[in-house]
């Protein structure tokens, strides 16, 4: 230790104005225990250079044995920005300074400020039953916008709070997250007449194509997007699984599901179906049967009761009734979907 020391200090010596050698010498006296010394050093070496490594990760640790909520997350905020393959090392201290008030609201500014580690940090609090309920607080708090990016941060936590079970606090996160665009496709199906892009969250259309069946949506012409629609063709293979969906929250009632669809040399010899089913607990709602053939603006309607609210979150679904994918049973044509709506009505 000794000469380690006095190697430290002649680096000092000979080069004032290097904040490693400032943060390598009160790493010597760290270790010595000196800590008072130590803490000078790491102070001077931050003036020189406040992304040192060794001076920053020292006293971001004795802010955080201090209590000092705002200090340590400036200092994490620096910590991630310049040494982001930190960030799995260091993580772990931030739930405990977001419980205190000052700590929260120094955490909520920063991340307003949307540093470049906000999406992994908000997807370190999704990962952990025991933090997702503070993911819950800051996504409310930091509100919607119209980023992509933005919305896989809120669709992350959305999906955390489905696996564990809290269906409420998801939808009022959804809802209460919308921007004024979204508001205007709000409905118990929201985006029923795909004029939005799906945006990647739970309580949103989800789909995507396969080896036998591609997805897409074709965006209208008119102004608001009215017309609108989803396309879905199937490209003369069995066809087990269709990957379009949305989770739907809905309160005790009386429904009537209304979809207007046009289809061309649509051929399902195993079924083609739209159902809604409870997901928690498991089990089937509403099956609605969509006729082969080739037709234009046909209109179908399915009415079905849910008697209590037992059902924490139920999901929308297109599929068939194709057991085993053997080639007996080809799906092709072409399938439209412009339009799918869901309304409460009198019992």
């Amino acid at each position: 230790m000794p000469a380690l020391e006095q190697t430290g200090q002649q680096a000092v010596r000979f080069s004032a104005i290097d904040a490693l050698a400032y943060g390598l010498l009160g790493e010597v006296y760290f270790g010595k225990g000196d800590d008072q010394k130590a803490a000078a050093l790491f102070d001077t070496a931050l003036s020189l250079s406040k992304t040192e490594a060794n001076a920053l990760q020292r006293t971001l640790m004795t802010a955080v044995e201090n209590g000092d909520s705002v200090s340590a997350i400036a200092k994490l905020d620096i910590l991630f920005r310049r040494w982001p393959a930190q960030f799995p090392s260091f993580a772990p201290i931030i739930p405990d300074l977001l419980r205190s008030s000052e700590g929260y609201d120094v955490t909520l500014a920063t991340l307003r400020a949307n540093p470049p580690w906000r999406a992994q940090f908000l997807g370190f609090l999704n990962s952990d039953p025991n933090t997702v309920g503070l993911a819950y607080r800051l996504q409310m708090d930091l509100g919607g916008n119209t980023s992509a990016s933005r919305n896989r941060e809120i669709g992350g936590t959305l999906s955390a709070l489905l696996r564990d079970r809290h269906y409420d606090l998801a939808y009022r996160l959804f809802l209460l997250t919308l921007n004024d665009n979204d508001k205007a496709h709000y409905g118990y199906i929201f985006n029923g007449g795909f004029g939005l892009e799906p945006s990647g969250r739970p309580f949103d259309w989800t789909w995507r194509s396969d080896p036998g069946v591609k997805i897409w949506r074709i965006e209208g012409l008119e102004p608001d997007e009215s017309d609108s629609r989803l396309a879905i063709q199937f490209l003369g293979k069995p066809v087990k699984n269709i990957r379009a969906s949305q989770y739907l929250y809905l309160p005790a009632g009386n429904y009537r599901l209304t979809a207007n669809l046009d289809a061309a040399n649509l051929k399902a010899p195993k079924g083609l179906y739209l159902t809604i089913s409870c997901v928690d607990p498991r089990g089937p709602v509403m099956r609605l049967d969509i006729p082969t053939g080739s037709y234009r603006d046909r209109t179908l309607v399915a009415q079905f009761e849910l008697p209590d609210n037992s059902c924490g979150v139920l999901r929308l679904d297109l599929g068939t009734d194709l057991i085993a994918e053997s080639f007996r049973y080809r799906y092709s044509g072409t399938l439209s979907i412009h339009d799918i709506a869901l309304r409460k009505i009198a019992s």
